[in-house]
């Protein structure tokens, strides 16, 4: 017996709305961040193990998950700390690269951003969070939207890294 393939239909569902936080370990230079849904971002620093983490900044932020409309399955997108929205500063970035592969038409890229911002891990948002990203953003196949969504870890450098956190799922509505 055939399984039946489902064309998703993604729709938000579970939205949180808070901050990204982005802490350092001036021990190690790695960087980790987490989405906090407090009033007001925590800014303290701790000892972990080996790291001295120590706040670095916090963005406002939501986070969510994707539920389709036709099967109702639900993606859990609990690795996606907030979605950034690339500025295309470094042409020899990964992201950059991204969103210029069609020159013929502007492709928006957003960054799907994991805690493990330095990927001292090896750990980033799964292949299978970024693909349920790129079917809702990229909508109707017979009309696509010019949005992409990638990986955090084909960022070139955290350090140089530049773009604007999506505060509010509206945001994502630009296009």
């Amino acid at each position: 017996m055939s399984k039946t393939h489902c064309q998703h239909k993604w729709a938000m569902t579970n939205i949180r709305d808070g901050y990204l936080v982005t802490e350092g370990c001036f021990h190690c230079l790695n960087r980790i961040s987490f989405f906090s849904g407090e009033p007001v971002p925590p800014i303290e620093s701790y000892h972990q193990g080996d790291h001295f983490w120590s706040y670095l900044g916090s963005a406002q932020a939501s986070k969510f998950d994707l539920k389709c409309g036709k099967c109702s399955r639900i993606t859990l997108l609990k690795e996606l700390m907030a979605l950034m929205l690339c500025v295309s500063c470094d042409s020899e970035c990964g992201v950059f690269k991204a969103g210029h592969r069609d020159q013929d038409h502007k492709t928006w890229v957003y960054v799907a951003l994991c805690a493990d911002t330095s990927h001292a891990s090896g750990a980033c948002v799964p292949d299978e969070g970024v693909r349920a990203l790129n079917e809702y953003y990229q909508g109707d196949l017979e009309n696509p939207r010019r949005i992409e969504v990638v990986p955090c870890q084909l960022r070139r450098s955290v350090d140089s890294c530049q773009g604007i956190v999506l505060a509010d799922v509206g945001l994502t509505e630009l296009y």
